[in-house]
């Protein structure tokens, strides 16, 4: 069917820009900070949690294996990057569809990232930075301990902005955030198994490995959700007209008119 031939584009296409941001447009810091997940949750904002999905799995999927990447990075990606896409798009709808504006969310995000910064940098100072659990020696990352706080910091300044920012908006950043959130944990523990059982490393090496390239997956997290709360407004409204899958159309312009009813009710009167 048509809507067939269309779904297949919209998932070409974005698995495309996946796999441009991802392998071209990086910044190398141990790990690399792309934009490949910020082309992943603009699919699924824009045209719903499977396209995001699959467009997310496949594109970047698509650049682990051209970059040669071990079967382990590229199965892992395959799941983490689905996840991401598809969770951000659904959950981006059923907020937006109950106009629900959530703050809560970043809250927690926020403390949690400031007690595991409490936790780790007093485990560096404590033990010069290395510590030791039965027989195994664990080497804790400095980038880790200074992105922490800058983590922590992101999602409290969201927490307290998001009831100064429209209902649309805030739908976007607090999605994104958890999105992104989910993205970094799931990266992070399926590295582990997935390196000892795929590339026949040790558990001490595996976890190394996680602790490693967690800074970049975080910093990735702030730059991706910042950048998406700026420009999702304009991509949607420069594609709803031809998106067949934009099925916020009503809903969006009913928001947009009670937001806009009320700043004219609140605007004073000469």
């Amino acid at each position: 069917t048509k809507k067939t031939i269309y779904f297949m584009i919209l998932i070409g296409l974005f698995s495309c820009l996946c796999f441009i941001g991802t392998t071209y447009l990086y910044i190398p810091m141990g790990s690399k900070i792309h934009l490949g997940n910020f082309f992943c949750i603009i699919a699924g904002l824009l045209c719903g949690g499977l396209v995001g999905g699959l467009s997310g799995a496949i594109g970047m999927g698509l650049s682990d294996l051209i970059c040669s990447y071990g079967p382990d990075t590229i199965i892992r990606t395959i799941i983490v990057k689905f996840a991401l896409g598809f969770i951000v798009g659904i959950l981006f709808r059923y907020l937006l569809k109950r106009k629900k504006n959530l703050k809560w969310p970043s809250l927690i995000i926020g403390l949690i990232f400031m007690a595991l910064f409490i936790t780790f940098l007093t485990l560096y100072l404590v033990y010069d930075g290395v510590i030791l659990i039965g027989e195994r020696k664990f080497t804790i990352n400095i980038g880790l301990v200074i992105s922490l706080p800058v983590m922590s910091v992101c999602f409290l300044t969201i927490f307290f902005l998001i009831r100064k920012m429209k209902l649309i908006i805030s739908c976007v950043v607090v999605t994104t955030s958890i999105g992104m959130f989910i993205n970094v944990i799931l990266e992070f523990f399926l590295k582990i198994p997935f390196k000892m059982l795929l590339a026949s490393m040790n558990f001490e090496q595996a976890v190394i490995y996680a602790f490693t390239s967690l800074p970049s997956a975080l910093f990735t997290a702030v730059m991706t959700t910042i950048f998406i709360g700026f420009v999702y407004l304009p991509l949607y409204y420069a594609t709803s007209k031809v998106n067949r899958f934009n099925d916020l159309y009503d809903t969006i312009n009913e928001i947009t008119t009670l937001e806009n009813d009320k700043i004219g009710r609140d605007e004073p009167k000469n």
